[in-house]
């Protein structure tokens, strides 16, 4: 069965937009305590079975010598993921932290913390696993390096695990794709694609990028984490404001543009100096019947936001704005266009590569991410042995910008992560952006 999964000769060769994922790992490295790292908590209504926790990753893991893997360059310079030649005996990847009066974490919001500013053991180690018992609730977490996975690839491979336990059969895990070629051929429409993107980031370039200045002078920082659970009622009346306010299925540039008022008025308390925000989005276009055949790697497209300041005080005016440059980018392929143009990228060395992100913007590559995973991979209602109660994301912001809102939904209800670098704003500050979402959506 191993065989069947795995690549031409154990090579994955790694796409623009991967590549352009590592770069962001090295920034992250060189800037903070860890890599381009993200976690996916399951909020569990019962305390798990540790050793039956311990054995059913044991044996589902053995199955994906890929997470084992780590990069490399072919003869032509491709850079690609070098999968082991069959399972390698790996300590099993798993804390168990029980909160109690002995414990050094007050809540379970801080045991997550520490897990996902804690790197990764070895350059080979991509996932690590964790359990964490309550006095009233328990969570099931995974880490997850973001070379290996995007967020809803995460999601599928959680839920692969729980078909696999539920079927109790290796036929589940068998059969996934894990092939992609050297894609070295097209260049002329590769180079068209580059000026494409060219052309978008003088446009984006073109005024100063409004942003909180990150200090890079430190490598000890990790991130903060203010998560917002909307229940299944308050996400349906979001849902129908955002129809009402944006359009039908119109609900990410509605929640964007109550993030942008959000952040707007902490750049103001700050006195940020003059210019527009530029932000990524990042979105996940895929089928969820297409996840299983890219379970792996980064398959997300990416838009370009370019909000003027005096666009954010009216509603109306600024999803109008959001919404022109959405179906702009959509009528155009633009994020086929840059990930066409990405696969130009991959001949330079991560450190080269590092130094060129910061040119084109004097080093503001952004003044904040978002995210909306509007459709959640996930679909069981069970892990483990428990009932789920939630499941939500817990992202590492690429620095800089340094601060990022990211939603995603699970079972009709909505999630809201804020995730921000240490010293970058204040708690008063986080209290009142999750205090703005709450009440704006």
């Amino acid at each position: 069965m191993i065989s069947e999964y795995l690549s031409v000769k154990n090579k994955y060769y790694l796409s623009g937009f991967d590549w352009v994922m590592g770069t962001i790992d090295l920034i992250m490295k060189n800037a903070t305590c860890a890599g381009n790292s993200s976690q996916i908590v399951f909020m569990l209504d019962a305390p798990p079975d540790e050793a039956f926790v311990r054995e059913s990753l044991r044996r589902f893991l053995r199955f994906f010598p890929v997470i084992n893997g780590r990069v490399s360059r072919h003869w032509t310079l491709t850079p690609y993921w070098k999968i082991p030649n069959g399972p390698r005996e790996h300590p099993l990847p798993l804390t168990v932290t029980r909160l109690d009066g002995a414990s050094r974490d007050r809540d379970l919001l801080s045991v997550l913390t520490r897990s996902i500013n804690t790197p990764f053991t070895g350059s080979d180690e991509h996932l690590a696993f964790h359990l964490v018992y309550g006095m009233s609730e328990q969570c099931f977490a995974m880490t997850f390096d973001h070379r290996l996975f995007d967020a809803r690839g995460a999601e599928a491979f959680v839920g692969l695990l729980q078909r696999y336990l539920a079927a109790n059969s290796d036929d589940v895990v068998g059969n996934i794709r894990l092939i992609q070629d050297y894609d070295l051929s097209g260049w002329k429409n590769k180079f068209l694609a580059g000026q494409v993107v060219n052309r978008k980031v003088r446009s984006l370039s073109g005024e100063p990028v409004r942003a909180v200045p990150v200090s890079l002078s430190s490598s000890s920082r990790g991130f903060r984490f203010r998560i917002i659970a909307f229940n299944e009622e308050e996400t349906k009346r979001i849902t129908n404001n955002a129809y009402d306010e944006a359009g039908y299925l119109m609900i990410m540039p509605y929640l964007f543009s109550r993030v942008i008022q959000g952040l707007h008025r902490l750049f103001e308390g700050r006195g940020a100096a003059p210019g527009a925000y530029v932000v990524p989005v990042s979105t996940d276009m895929r089928r969820a019947k297409d996840i299983r055949e890219e379970l792996f790697f980064n398959q997300n497209s990416m838009f370009f936001f370019q909000i003027k300041p005096e666009d954010v005080g009216d509603r109306k005016r600024l999803i109008t704005v959001i919404r022109s440059q959405l179906y702009e980018q959509t009528q155009n392929r633009f994020p086929e266009k840059l990930a066409a143009a990405g696969a130009l990228t991959r001949i330079a060395p991560l450190p080269l590569l590092e130094r060129i992100f910061h040119l084109p913007m004097e080093g503001k590559i952004a003044s904040f991410c978002f995210s909306h995973v509007s459709k959640d991979a996930f679909v069981s209602a069970d892990l483990l042995g428990a009932k789920i109660v939630n499941l939500f994301h817990m992202p590492r912001t690429p620095v800089p910008p340094g601060i990022g809102v990211f939603f995603n939904s699970y079972s009709r209800r909505l999630n809201a992560t804020i995730s921000c670098l240490d010293g970058l704003f204040g708690d008063e500050e986080l209290e009142t952006l999750e205090r703005d979402l709450r009440c704006s959506l």
